[in-house]
């Protein structure tokens, strides 16, 4: 696997991957109407990086095709950095792509850009990606309570981080 920063390309095959409401609000939190289409995901990502100057990457298998995105916003003023819309194509998941996807963004993260820490938020009902998360080092920094509500659901975010002491 490798990444590269995303293209515009990227979107279609991007947006696609959020096939259901929940697993969509899980990812991006409806920031970005479902269903996602390839116009409103890049227009996002783009004003995301020039409001935000959060850079999106694509992950790709060796063969180049796009498996994972996530998003890396640097605040250079403490060093650190925020992953957002982390996601995998989901006939990829469980098959170690997202691990393998978020141990290169951290080493990014960590050894390119020379972060101290990097932090991330997750929704309290999404065992998974948590349970990844702290499978590669994050721990929890903050919680807040039922703060997105998805239909009749009330879901808490969970602020985790990893310092680079810790990798």
């Amino acid at each position: 696997m490798r990444l590269r920063p995303y293209q515009k390309r990227d979107a279609a095959v991007i947006a696609g991957w959020s096939t259901d409401e929940r697993t969509h609000a899980l990812w991006c939190a409806n920031l970005i109407p479902f269903p996602a289409a390839a116009e409103e995901f890049h227009a996002y990502a783009r004003r995301a990086e020039e409001e935000y100057g959060n850079n999106g990457f694509t992950a790709l298998k060796d063969d180049g095709t796009p498996v994972g995105y996530f998003r890396l916003g640097i605040n250079p003023d403490t060093d650190s950095g925020f992953l957002g819309f982390v996601i995998i194509d989901g006939k990829e998941r469980g098959k170690g792509c997202g691990e393998q996807m978020l141990r290169l963004a951290v080493r990014y993260a960590f050894e390119i850009a020379g972060l101290h820490s990097v932090a991330l938020n997750v929704f309290d009902c999404n065992r998974a990606a948590e349970g990844l998360y702290r499978k590669l080092g994050f721990r929890e920094a903050e919680r807040t309570p039922e703060c997105f509500a998805f239909q009749e659901e009330k879901w808490g975010r969970i602020r985790m981080e990893l310092v680079v002491a810790e990798v």
